[in-house]
């Protein structure tokens, strides 16, 4: 809310008395199509998903059109046929349906941080399932100490976490059942920083989210404690590289990359130990 300005008592959208959170206002109406807009736009950019524009996401949550959508899980219900009601053509459809057909093995920090719950991004939803909450039961059962016990998170963003996850009960179980989720602490880049700069094989977001799908964090920035750079430029002099060097950190190529998540090697043979 801007400072002096006064607060609407209902949505717009769907006429539902609306709650003051810090300077924002909620609809917390299950049924509110600016709710799952807001909610399906999360979730589409969190899986970087290609052809999934505004446009498309608020004929799918319009409630008044056909094949409207009522959670997440009902995208990956959807046929060719459905989406096509509310795109250009069958082509644009198949290509829609296919991109997120081919997306539907998603690591549980990934689908967490895809819920849109304050404070909690990738990162805290990477500490939240390495500390052994690796699955959407043990998830959505666990206590405002225990999340508080998760490095860097406190009693406020615990809190914060834990009503979040209350509100969101049924989306999660509901994407259980129609995702492949997987623990981020199995795969070949288990517990492994990943920074990726320039181009490779493939579009950056798709990398990353390779990157994350094999147990690993994909980041946008170099760190300490990043296991090693990926860049297909041996002369490369961006500030992620000149990072990397001043670190330590090993560079290798995409395709390096990809023999390790395609497991035709290890991350120790292709970089070495760290």
């Amino acid at each position: 809310l801007h400072e002096g300005a006064e607060a609407p008592d209902s949505c717009p959208a769907c006429a539902h008395p609306l709650s003051i959170e810090g300077d924002f206002l909620y609809c917390r109406a299950k049924g509110c199509p600016l709710r799952l807009f807001g909610a399906v736009k999360v979730w589409v950019d969190r899986l970087g998903l290609l052809h999934w524009g505004d446009a498309l996401i608020e004929s799918l949550t319009n409630p008044d059109n056909p094949h409207a959508i009522q959670c997440i899980g009902d995208l990956y219900r959807m046929s060719i046929a459905d989406i096509q009601e509310h795109c250009s053509g069958p082509k644009m459809a198949k290509k829609c349906w296919q991109t997120l057909h081919d997306s539907m093995s998603v690591p549980l920090e990934v689908v967490l941080a895809g819920m849109n719950i304050s404070n909690l991004g990738l990162a805290t939803a990477t500490d939240i399932v390495r500390a052994g909450h690796d699955t959407v039961d043990k998830v959505l059962v666990l206590t405002v100490g225990q999340l508080q016990e998760v490095p860097n998170v406190g009693e406020i963003t615990a809190s914060q976490i834990r009503s979040g996850l209350d509100a969101r009960h049924d989306t999660l179980l509901d994407l259980a059942a129609v995702l492949d989720i997987k623990s981020a602490r199995s795969g070949p880049l288990s517990g492994k920083k990943i920074c990726i700069t320039g181009d490779v094989w493939a579009p950056r977001k798709a990398v990353q989210k390779m990157v994350n799908a094999a147990g690993g964090q994909a980041v946008d920035s170099v760190s300490k404690d990043t296991a090693f750079l990926v860049c297909d430029d041996p002369a490369s002099t961006s500030s992620k590289s000149k990072r990397a060097a001043a670190y330590g950190i090993p560079t290798i190529s995409g395709a390096d990359l990809k023999r390790i998540l395609d497991g035709l090697a290890t991350c120790e043979e292709v970089a070495g130990p760290r």
